[in-house]
């Protein structure tokens, strides 16, 4: 295992080893009372269902199915769960919480929950919606099947300033772009902030952080240029960038721009093949060595 993977590794079972510790403590309701977890989170997941067979609960949980029914039998004599035939298929029973499970459920439920607010109370609210954001991410990056929600904005404070930064890192990491480019980013940024009434820019969150954006700024009144595409490494290849291209063209429609232009360089592919997809054409190149000895820029322009 190489050096860097080792490192990570290690990290990530110090941090599961914490995570252990943490977790007890905000089961801590559940652990005293005289349910385990594992059947809190069978009640659970009944209850989010309102009404679902054993099987599903096999499934979800990837529970033993002869622990499960030794736990379903507890919770029939307990009168938690009472079971009925499905509409759908009479060959199957459903399981649903009766009121006295829903009680005993949600009673388990608060207290948790009390338990939780009692462990993030010493933290700021700054620090609470940060650390749900890590959590989210962490389930965003584990979970593949789940897509994270993204959110397609328009300009706020501050926004320049971070559109700087990811163009100066990611540019710089990727393509070995010198310190310089920074400065151009900063220059067409403080000329649209001068000038917010010639154009518009279009910012995409997910969990709270921006994962890409683009803008047009018009050059005059039917010209316009498409400036400051990017997309997080990420969140790549999941079709965004062609939402924020798509909003970026639909406003050129609507504020009746005949002629878009764009420069970019020839080692950006995928976002030249997204450029071609919508129309643009190649039309222009220049040597550009302050950036980076040897680069090649472009201009790409499109006629609506």
């Amino acid at each position: 295992m190489a050096n860097g993977a080792e490192n990570r590794v290690s990290r990530i079972r110090q941090f599961n080893r914490f995570y252990t510790n943490f977790i007890g403590l905000v089961n801590k309701t559940i652990l005293e009372s005289k349910y385990s977890l594992a059947e809190v989170r069978v009640m659970l997941e009944i209850n989010k269902a309102r009404a679902c067979t054993a099987s599903q609960l096999i499934r979800i949980l990837q529970i033993d199915p002869g622990y499960l029914s030794r736990m379903l039998r507890r919770f029939k004599n307990e009168g938690l769960v009472a079971v009925c035939d499905s509409a759908q298929d009479k060959r199957s029973q459903l399981l649903k919480l009766t009121e006295k499970g829903e009680t005993v459920f949600n009673g388990l439920s608060q207290a948790s929950s009390n338990q939780l607010l009692e462990i993030v109370k010493p933290l700021s609210d700054y620090e609470q919606e940060e650390l749900v954001r890590c959590m989210e991410k962490i389930q965003m990056l584990l979970s593949r099947e789940h897509a994270a929600p993204i959110t397609i904005r328009s300009y706020q404070p501050g926004d320049a300033g971070y559109i700087a930064y990811r163009h100066s890192v990611l540019y710089a990491k990727e393509y070995g772009l010198q310190p310089i480019f920074e400065k151009y980013v900063f220059d067409g940024l403080l000329s649209f902030l001068n000038h917010p009434a010639s154009g518009k820019m279009w910012v995409a969150e997910a969990y709270g952080q921006i994962v890409g954006f683009v803008a047009i700024v018009k050059a005059d009144e039917k010209t316009a240029q498409l400036r400051w595409f990017l997309i997080e490494p990420e969140f790549r290849g999941k079709g965004l960038g062609r939402c924020l291209m798509t909003e970026a063209i639909a406003y050129c429609r609507e504020q009746n721009i005949a002629h878009v232009f764009l420069w970019t360089f020839a080692e950006l592919d995928a976002a030249r093949h997204l450029y071609s997809s919508f129309g643009f054409v190649r039309t222009e190149e220049e040597q550009n060595d302050i950036w980076k000895s040897g680069l090649v820029e472009e201009k790409w322009e499109l006629t609506l």
